[in-house]
C-alpha cells in the first residue's frame, strides 16, 4: 500500500511538473529612471495564458507588485516601471505564470 501511494505521489508531481511553464527569462534594464522588464513568455493565446504576476524586490524588500490578465503579445510581456534606483541597488523582479511557474530576473545597479 505505501508503495502504491509513494508512486501515486511521483506520478502528481510528474504532471504538475510537465504541466510548469514558467517564463522562459526575465531581461532587466534601467535607464533614464524607468526599469525596462521583458519576460520572455512564449504562449498560443496571450488572454489565457499570460504572465499574472510581476514583482519587483529591491535590496531585499518587495516595493512593487503587479497584477495582470493578459499578455501583451503571444512571445513577451514588456514594461517600463518608473522607479528611483541607485548605485549599488540589488533588483530582482519575480514573474508568475497564471497556469503555473515563476522565473526571476537579477541586475545591480552600476
Amino acid at each position: 500500500m505505501k508503495k502504491l501511494l509513494f508512486l501515486s505521489a511521483i506520478a502528481i508531481s510528474t504532471l504538475f511538473y510537465a504541466k510548469a511553464d514558467p517564463a522562459k527569462k526575465v531581461n532587466l534594464t534601467y535607464q533614464d529612471g524607468k526599469l525596462k522588464i521583458e519576460v520572455i513568455h512564449k504562449v498560443k493565446d496571450p488572454q489565457k495564458h499570460y504572465i499574472d504576476q510581476i514583482i519587483i524586490n529591491i535590496d531585499g524588500k518587495d516595493v512593487k507588485t503587479i497584477t495582470q490578465n493578459h499578455q501583451n503579445s503571444k512571445d513577451s510581456e514588456l514594461l517600463e516601471i518608473p522607479i528611483d534606483l541607485k548605485k549599488g541597488n540589488k533588483v530582482k523582479v519575480i514573474t508568475r505564470c497564471n497556469e503555473f511557474g515563476i522565473k526571476k530576473g537579477e541586475m545591480s545597479i552600476e
